[in-house]
Order: structure tokens, then C-alpha cells, then sequence
């Protein structure tokens, strides 16, 4: 696999669907940056690392090309496999397709068909590349890329993530600890978020800040994509 190749391949097909991507690229960026400071947990390495970037970079397509009635992050997912990659193998597609799929909404799970068939490595590296990708995802909540740059602190009992930029990210604050709910689940912790320049958590926007919920599945019972 081609680095570069990959990279070029998935902004075109990104350029095609997205006139405005500033916030999918912000996402990628912070998807990665988040990777790298996690390593000492999910032990991944460079190709994995890629494979985020592709999904963080295109799990938005669906919402201009949507079509059909999917909500967006479905319709992400139908066109990362429907596109005809000179740059990835099947199993990497599908992987870069289900990782797009569970940006938002339902966790992966058994009951669907698609990540059932994945073999279970790759059924981990779904969960984990999504659960990533969730929390970068909330980080430009607003899609005014307030945040800019992590850190991570990792201990037995939790991970501290943080976050430089702007002190009016509290939005971003209380949509990444909302989203961390997969992390937490991956990475067998709690998950706690600061807006490090300002001593800011997300207690201080509790009135934004219902604890997290589990997951619905609602959005899956019509349909097993």
C-alpha cells in the first residue's frame, strides 16, 4: 500500500463530493493526532493509521451525495465501496467504508450483517478506528476548528485528553465527551476532556452536558447497511 497514493486517491474522491471540506480535514487531522497519542493503547501502527485518515477525510460524503433516503453516514459508507480504489485492497475498503458508517449513531455491533462477516481483527480495528474517529468527529462539533491540537494523558483509571485552541470550544467539549462513549468501551476507561490553556472541562458547560447515553440502535431496525 502506497501512502501517498491512498492519500491522493481519497482526495479526489472527497474534491468530488465536498466543496467545502475544512471540516472533514480537521477532523483527519485531529483523528490522527488522537491516534498518535493513544498508541501506548491500541498498539497500531502506519498502515492503521491511514486507514483513519481515509475514513475521517470521507465520512462526511454522503451528506451532499445523499440519495435514496440512507442517512449520511450510511450513504459514506456506499460510496467509499462503491468508488473504484486503485489504492486499497478489498478487506482495507471495507474497513475505511464501516469505520465512515460509525462515526455517529449505533456502535458496531453483531446484529450487523456487514460487520459480522468482518473477520474479528478486523472487527476490533472497526471499533477502534471508529471510536477514534467519533471523538475527533465532536472535537469540531461546530466546524469552526476551535481546537487545535491534543495531548493525551493516559493512567490506569482514565484518559485525560488535553485540547488546545480556542476557550469557546466548550460545544467541542461537551460533543467529544458525548461521543467517547465507543473509546471508553475500546479502551476499557473512562475518557476526560480539558481545554488545557484554560483550565476548562466539560463541567464547566454542564447545562450542555447530559452524561452520555447509550447508543441507539433505532436507526438500524429498517435496515441491516
Amino acid at each position: 500500500m502506497n501512502p501517498e497514493a491512498v492519500r491522493q486517491e481519497a482526495r479526489a474522491l472527497l474534491q468530488a463530493h465536498d466543496a467545502r471540506p475544512q471540516h472533514v480535514l480537521h477532523v483527519a487531522y485531529l483523528a490522527t493526532e488522537l491516534f498518535r497519542e493513544l498508541t501506548p493503547l491500541h498498539r497500531l501502527g502506519e498502515r492503521e493509521a491511514l486507514l483513519l485518515e481515509v475514513a475521517a477525510l470521507l465520512h462526511d460524503l454522503g451528506r451532499a451525495a445523499r440519495t435514496g433516503g440512507l442517512q449520511h453516514h450510511k450513504e459514506s459508507a456506499r460510496l467509499i465501496r462503491q468508488h473504484p480504489w486503485q489504492s486499497l485492497g478489498p478487506a482495507e475498503i471495507e474497513v475505511v467504508a464501516q469505520a465512515a458508517r460509525y462515526h455517529r449513531k449505533t456502535v458496531p455491533h453483531l446484529g450487523h450483517q456487514e460487520f459480522a462477516m468482518l473477520p474479528p481483527p478486523d472487527q476490533k480495528l472497526v471499533m477502534t478506528l471508529a471510536a477514534l474517529l467519533r471523538v475527533a468527529d465532536g472535537l469540531d462539533r461546530t466546524h469552526r476548528q476551535l481546537v487545535t491540537g491534543l495531548r493525551a494523558r493516559i493512567e490506569p483509571e482514565q484518559v485525560t485528553i488535553q485540547l488546545f485552541g480556542s476557550p469557546n470550544a466548550l460545544e467541542e467539549l461537551t460533543a467529544a465527551r458525548r461521543k467517547a462513549i465507543l473509546a471508553e468501551l475500546v479502551f476499557q476507561r473512562p475518557f476526560k476532556f480539558l481545554l488545557a490553556a484554560y483550565g476548562l472541562t466539560v463541567s464547566d458547560a454542564v447545562a450542555l452536558n447530559p452524561a452520555p447515553e447509550p447508543p441507539s440502535r433505532a436507526d438500524d431496525r429498517q435496515s441491516q447497511s
